[in-house]
């Protein structure tokens, strides 16, 4: 279940326990698995400048395409060899704005646990149902036991429109990685081939971009 995140530790400035108080259960302090550091302390570890002063070791949360229940349907994003965290971050917090019911992150994609995907969700890697998967062909497979069909997002200009595509049933939108998109293989792997009509001077876009506009395309 999503959310359901075991903390091996906690740690806080001694600043953040006055700003963050209200946020932090007055039955922690007993435990002896949370701790109070100094602020030079809270600045070692953290990797970026002007942190929240807050830190916790958390147990991994990963679940395998196998441990999921996808019987009732439903809405899915699929991450097919995304490498840039940034990006994933990005799309995985869009996917928890719109809802999804759950993502697979297949073909090698960037460690989930990256810090710097875990900060550009902004908190969504707890809250989403994440899966991972060795191929798109598993998941397609998967997917299509349960009547879940499959979208490759593309750049084609012979693939329906996002604009046009019925996505009122149970269905999946598989996006690429950021440089080479969806190889051939994996996108004759899913059902239908959809892709953002361009009105200017480009043919693509960023991953995170182009997932944030087929997610609210598939929720409209």
């Amino acid at each position: 279940m999503a959310g359901e995140l075991r903390i091996y530790a906690a740690f806080a400035a001694e600043s953040a326990l006055e700003k963050y108080s209200r946020y932090i259960p007055q039955g922690i302090f007993s435990q002896d698995n949370f701790f109070i550091v100094s602020e030079t302390v809270a600045e070692c570890m953290s990797e970026t400048k002007g942190s929240q002063g807050v830190f916790a070791i958390a147990y991994s949360n990963e679940k395998t395409l196998e441990q999921g229940d996808f019987s009732k349907g439903g809405k899915f994003l699929v991450l097919d060899n995304l490498q840039d965290p940034g990006n994933v971050g990005t799309i995985l917090r869009t996917a928890d704005a719109v809802g999804v019911d759950g993502v697979v992150m297949c073909n090698n994609c960037c460690e989930l646990y990256n810090p710097k995907t875990i900060r550009s969700a902004m908190g969504s890697v707890f809250r989403l149902d994440i899966y991972s998967a060795q191929t798109l062909f598993d998941v397609c497979g998967l997917f299509g036991k349960y009547g879940i069909r499959t979208y490759a997002a593309v750049v084609d200009i012979s693939a329906v429109s996002v604009t046009e595509c019925d996505f009122s049933g149970n269905c999946a939108v598989v996006i690429g990685n950021e440089g080479n998109g969806l190889s051939a293989e994996d996108a004759n792997v899913c059902d239908v081939k959809i892709t953002i009509r361009m009105q200017g001077n480009i043919n693509s876009l960023n991953a995170a971009m182009a997932g944030g506009i087929i997610l609210w395309e598939m929720f409209r």
